[in-house]
């Protein structure tokens, strides 16, 4: 069974990305899409239920990608499987309202919106990093179409930031792959820590496991290289945003995790680098995302602060090693729970720019202050991500932290970098309570700046709401009762994660453990107080954001390299290099062919007079060029490779 499962599970949505081509009726092609991805849930439940029962069954397709890709079943993946198929569930059922008044390029969006949908579920179950390189660049090119959705100025330049990260990284990804696999002979996921044990502390492992850190951690919004996460999330559709920070965001983490459990394990310097960057981009993205006036920015950043808290779990749980239990846990259940609590984050803000046709705070505020099942929405989601008591975020963010104390705890000499670690932690939790609470009010408490205008079914539709609840109410459970479901949750990954079970489970609601929420909660009533209402709110301009975008890292840095300082000095050495030959031609034909004209394209070092001009723009002075001869030579080299390519393997 499972040998037809899987691979149907990862190809029908790429085949049903086809169909909005032939179907030319929306609604049919919004109600097909929505089957499918209940089909996918129920299949990922189905797998998720006895996943322990499969592990270890690999499903080859060897039609596809010429060497064949292979599928297999883990704790980790099929849990990340299941939150994929529950956002596109919800993302699919809100497309239809989201579009109602403006479906232009709409049966695009849907194609690459299954598309991406099967690439994804390929990344979460694939067996080896061959299998999940070439899903990870299915969905970083279908996605890209999400981005730029909407065609307009500002949806363009994401896109294509979006893109240049995706291309750039999956570059490096592929040269990290083939490094590893000359190196250990395999790219089989469960088998990278035993295969590269032998290698430990080899720079050439380093080295390849940092290219392939590099490629999923621009994926995964990482500080320096989450540029693209505040322009991306905006400009895209809201069901789109909501699978952009719910899931594709998670696909980068995924790998981050692969490189430190698996092919870097027990490396204690390689785990400080990534705590050092998971603080950063924790820290960083909670900074920006008070700072935010967009409500959909605010998300994104806010996205890419709770990147960092999961990166600094995977970082502690490689410090702690097969101890590292509770920190694992709090990583793959706070991957969970953001993808539950995102998907009813970022589809209330499509409600609200379906409604108001704006972003901006100042011009939404007081939307919801008369829409109490909005309201009670988006603050349980909200209390979720804020890590309040009685909610799914609260127990997931409790195991971070006790994953840090627990280090500091076992050694109590020479901690003092952790404990400033757990300090940031609380104050970066602090932060998340004040721009949640930002957003709340500014959303459901202040009084409206306008008349916000509504359509014929209300604010939104009774099927979207009815998602946004059943999702609320999970939010809950999970919260109220951890020990019956998170625990239960977490389990399932043991393997995967490489920890023991705990030997006894937490008490998530002793004083010790709820101490951390407090804490943060009182920073964040702090900052909300101090910081938000004197500063960040003006009697005459509203919300404002003091941060200048022009001094963005992508700005000073990024754009600079890439456009500027790159292509001059790669201009500089093809120049050399063409002197070089024009050079070694010029003495050749002096000393050895006295006889023979000069060639034509040899005018470095005097000035080109009108017959020079006239030779060169001649059709026989091209032919005869040196240019000419390596273009030519180019075209037989890569005709070469391609029938090289087409013949060993039969692509």
């Amino acid at each position: 069974m499972l040998n037809l499962l899987l691979p149907l599970m990862v190809f029908a949505p790429v085949v049903a990305g086809i169909v909005p081509v032939f179907v030319k009726n929306l609604k049919k092609i919004n109600y097909t899409i929505v089957a499918l991805c209940v089909a996918e849930l129920a299949a990922c439940l189905y797998l998720f239920a006895d996943a322990h029962h499969y592990e270890g069954i690999v499903v080859t397709v060897s039609w596809f990608a010429g060497l064949g890709v292979n599928f297999e079943i883990n704790g980790l993946g099929i849990l990340q499987a299941l939150a994929a198929s529950i956002i596109w569930v919800g993302s699919s059922v809100f497309s239809d309202e989201y579009f109602d008044h403006d479906q232009t390029y709409l049966h695009r969006y849907y194609s690459f919106f299954c598309i991406t949908f099967g690439a994804t579920l390929g990344i979460f179950l694939a067996y080896d990093l061959f299998t999940v390189f070439v899903f990870f660049e299915i969905m970083s090119f279908a996605s890209y179409v999400l981005v730029a959705h909407n065609q307009d100025d500002d949806s363009v330049a994401a896109g294509n930031s979006y893109l240049t990260v995706a291309v750039l990284g999956g570059l490096v990804v592929l040269m990290g792959i083939f490094i590893l696999n000359a190196m250990t002979g395999t790219l089989v996921i469960s088998g990278l820590k035993d295969a590269c044990a032998p290698f430990a502390g080899d720079p050439m492992l380093y080295a390849a496991g940092f290219m392939i850190f590099f490629g999923f951690a621009a994926k995964a919004g990482m500080f320096p290289l989450h540029g693209w996460l505040p322009k991306a999330h905006p400009a895209a559709p809201a069901p789109a945003s909501a699978a952009l920070s719910g899931i594709l965001i998670k696909a980068g983490v995924y790998g981050v995790i692969v490189v430190t459990l698996k092919i870097l394990s027990g490396s204690y310097s390689w785990a400080c680098l990534m705590l050092a960057l998971g603080v950063l981009t924790m820290f960083v993205g909670a900074v920006f995302a008070l700072m935010s006036i967009n409500l959909k920015e605010t998300l994104a950043y806010s996205s890419m602060s709770q990147i960092g808290f999961i990166v600094i779990g995977v970082a502690m749980t490689s410090i702690l090693g097969e101890h590292g239990a509770i920190a694992a846990y709090g990583t793959v259940l706070h991957m969970f729970n953001h993808t539950l609590i995102k998907l009813v984050l970022f589809t209330s803000a499509g409600i609200v720019y379906a409604n108001t046709n704006s972003l901006d705070l100042n011009a939404v505020q007081g939307f919801g202050k008369d829409k109490p099942l909005l309201k009670g929405c988006f603050a349980v989601a909200a209390m979720g991500i804020m890590g309040i008591p009685g909610f799914n975020g609260y127990i997931s963010k409790t195991l971070l932290h006790e994953g840090i104390v627990e280090y500091i705890h076992m050694h109590p000499a020479g901690v003092d970098v952790f404990r400033m670690v757990e300090a940031i932690f609380l104050i970066s939790g602090g932060f998340t309570v004040a721009y949640m609470t930002k957003l709340f009010i500014c959303l459901f408490v202040k009084a409206p700046a306008h008349k916000h205008h509504t359509s014929a079914h209300g604010y939104a539709t009774g099927k979207t709401m009815a998602v946004l609840t059943v999702v609320c109410c999970v939010i809950l459970a999970f919260g109220l009762m951890p020990h019956a479901t998170m625990d239960r949750i977490a389990q399932t990954t043991v393997h995967f994660m490489g920890v023991h079970a705990p030997e006894h489970s937490v008490d998530y609601f002793a004083f010790v453990n709820l101490k951390g929420a407090l804490v943060s909660i009182s920073i964040g009533a702090v900052l909300y107080v101090g910081l938000v209402r004197n500063f960040l709110i003006r009697n005459d301009k509203g919300y404002v954001n003091p941060y200048n975008k022009k001094y963005s890292i992508e700005n000073l840095i990024f754009r600079p390299v890439l456009f500027t300082v790159l292509p001059f000095i790669g201009a500089f050495f093809s120049r050399i290099l063409d002197v070089s030959m024009d050079a070694a031609v010029f003495v050749i034909n002096r000393l050895f062919c006295k006889s023979v004209e000069v060639p034509d394209t040899f005018l470095y070092g005097r000035p080109e007079t009108e017959a020079d001009i006239a030779r060169r723009n001649s059709q026989v002075h091209i032919t005869r060029s040196l240019a000419y001869s390596l273009m030519l030579f180019g075209i037989g080299l890569v005709v070469t490779l391609i029938y090289l390519l087409v013949a060993e393997f039969r692509i």
